[in-house]
Parts: C-alpha cells; structure tokens; sequence
C-alpha cells in the first residue's frame, strides 16, 4: 500500500509540473505575440511618420476645428509647428496634431492670420459673392437705359476689394459681364463648401419713381439670422430701409448654406439711381455689409 501511494504521489507531481510547464510555455507565447505586436506598431509609425506629408504652419496661429466651417476647436498650432497632412476637404485640410486629428482652413496655413487675436470668425470663412445678372440677362433698367448688371457687378467686386484684409477665402460667380445660369450659382456655393452666400440686386417697379429703398431677403430659417444681421448693419444707409423679407428666390433657396439676396435700391427711381451708380454708395454698402459679416461671425 504504501508502494501505491508514492506511485500516485509521483504521478501527481509529474502532473503538476506538466502544468507548470504548460503555463510557462504559454505565458512566453502571449510575450512573444505582444512583443510582436509592438514591433509591428513601432514600424507601422515609423512607416507613417516618413510616408505622411507633413505641413509647416506660418501663420502666427490656427484653431483647428472639429470639422470645415465647424465651431468647436481641438487644438491651437501655433506658428513653425509641423502637421500631418491627410486630405483636403472644401478648402479645408485634414490634419494631425499632437496626437488629435481636425481641420484647418487651407488658405490661412501660409498667412499672417493670428486666431488667437481675433474677435470674429471672418477670416475663416469661404463667402461666394453673387453679381446678379450679367451677359445676355441685363437685368432690370434704369430711366437712362442702364442695366442693373452693370451696377450688380460693381457692388459684388467693392465687397470682394473690401474683404480682401480680412484673410476671408472670396470666391465670385462672375467676375466680368458674362452669363450665368441662375442654377449654377447656388451650385457654385455648395461645391466648394461655401460658409455664406451674398447675391446683390436693385429693385424697380412698373412705373418709375414711385418706391424707394433698400429690402434683405432670405428663404430658409437658417438665413434669417443672417439677413436680420446685415440689415442693421445696412442702417446707416441714407436710403430707406425696408426690412428683411422672405424671398422665394433661386439662387438663395438653392444655397445649402446661410444665404441672403440684397435688393440694394430701386434702379428705375431717380433719387436711388444716384446712389446706386455712386462709387462712394458702392463703397459704403460694402464697408457695411463687411461690418455685418464680422458681427455675424463674432466668437
């Protein structure tokens, strides 16, 4: 019996230590798949780290946001700090930063904008100036046979001139006197990602000289903030101020976007036609409504 008993004894033992083995065989193994796993991480960064495109930012500083035209912020860059670049989107890169990945406005990566100093969001913006008209459509006419088009343009360019300090990526449907469809000015807009749309006009009526002043118009709720904003910033017009209405108009009912049509006077009224064919009415709109802009894109 006692034979027996060391025999089970042993046998024990030797299963014991089977076990023991067992587990030291499969403790290495899981060392060696994680090490493995790390190697394999290490190279898989360090392919990525000399295979990324990698941007140098000069612009004192940029926010990088969540998404294009988004308002959450991920993280400062500052100016001479590298960034991975990974695509572009709309104007905007997608990049990588100290761990964190967003976007940052394309056209401001070079610049001399600060975003650190800024009030307003303006400069990060892409607007699309709409002259209405032009080419074969001449619009409305005026008492004299001039054609709203002419005077569309003029004001669309005072605004784009206007802009040109404020870092803000400005993009026209015409530039010149050429036609345009009215469906691909919308289309304009929203190919490119645009953050806000602005069309001018003038008015006229069926029997000259009898209506004057200025109307804001918008069609989708979205809007209307807008247009309530460059309304009142319009204010100091000499011109009355009719307000902002709704305007079942294409090139705002189009826009995916924040989208206003500015009538900016009557073109067949005398006293209106003053104005509207003044360089400095021209200029003063435009300082206006670049006003309303930065007020509308405060922080």
């Amino acid at each position: 019996m006692l034979q027996i008993k060391l025999d089970d004894e042993k046998v024990t033992d030797l299963k014991r230590a089977q076990q023991r083995h067992k587990k030291q065989l499969m403790t290495l193994r899981i060392a060696e798949i994680m090490l493995l796993i790390l190697i394999c991480g290490a190279i898989w960064l360090g392919i990525r780290h000399f295979t990324t495109k990698m941007i140098t930012v000069t612009a004192p500083a940029l926010i990088m946001r969540q998404a294009p035209n988004s308002s959450k912020a991920v993280a400062t860059v500052k100016s001479g700090t590298e960034v991975g670049y990974l695509s572009v989107q709309n104007g905007w890169d997608k990049v990588s930063y100290d761990g964190k990945v967003g976007w940052l406005p394309a056209w401001l990566i070079k610049s001399t904008y600060d975003a650190t100093k800024a009030t307003n969001r303006l400069a990060e913006q892409t607007i699309v100036i709409d002259a209405g008209h032009g080419g074969t459509d001449s619009g409305a006419l005026a008492n004299n046979g001039n054609y709203e088009k002419k005077y569309t343009l003029q004001m669309a360019l005072a605004l784009k001139n206007q802009l040109a300090s404020s870092h803000a990526r400005v993009m026209m449907t015409r530039s010149g006197d050429q036609t345009v469809a009215l469906a691909s000015r919308p289309e304009l807009a929203n190919k490119r990602g645009a953050s806000l749309f602005i069309s001018f006009h003038f008015d006229s009526t069926p029997v000259a000289n009898t209506a004057s002043g200025f109307t804001t118009y918008y069609y989708h709720k979205a809007s209307e903030s807008l247009a309530r904003t460059l309304s009142q910033s319009l204010d100091p017009l000499t011109l009355d101020n009719r307000g902002i209405n709704y305007g079942n108009f294409q090139v705002i009912r189009d826009s995916t976007m924040p989208a206003v049509l500015l009538e900016m006077g009557y073109i067949n009224d005398y006293t209106d036609y003053q104005y509207i064919s003044s360089s400095s009415y021209q200029q003063q709109v435009a300082q206006l409504v670049y006003k309303g802009l930065e007020n509308y894109t405060t922080n």
